[in-house]
Order: C-alpha cells, then sequence, then structure tokens
C-alpha cells in the first residue's frame, strides 16, 4: 500500500513540476540561452548551419496526405 502511495505521489509531482517548469518551445545552440518566447524552435550557431533532409520528386510523392 504504501508503495502504491509512493508511486501516486511521484506521478503527481513529475506532472506539477511539468506544468510549472514546462516550455512551449524548444531552443538549440552553444550558449544555453533560452529560446525568444515567440519562437516554437530558435536555432543559434556562428559557426554550423543546418542540414534538411534530402528527398528526391519520387520520395515525395509519396508521403501520404502531406501537409499543406
Amino acid at each position: 500500500m504504501k508503495l502504491y502511495l509512493k508511486g501516486i505521489l511521484f506521478i503527481l509531482l513529475v506532472a506539477v513540476s511539468c506544468i510549472i517548469y514546462g516550455q512551449g518551445n524548444v531552443g538549440i545552440n552553444n550558449d544555453n540561452s533560452p529560446p525568444d518566447a515567440s519562437a516554437m524552435l530558435d536555432v543559434q550557431s556562428s559557426t554550423k548551419g543546418i542540414l534538411i533532409p534530402r528527398m528526391s520528386a519520387t520520395q515525395r510523392a509519396l508521403i501520404a496526405s502531406p501537409a499543406t
């Protein structure tokens, strides 16, 4: 019974901390700066770039129900 109550307390603690400390945006950088509040994804670097996945036209056409 005690283990059951400890489990419920742990889950409740995790849920509350997620609500308090949760963020709706992600920052990827080298200087640990927080992401801009208005950005969903904030990528910062002065020495590196971004690599987008490459696809052929055939591979792209095979995507079922693509977003518009």
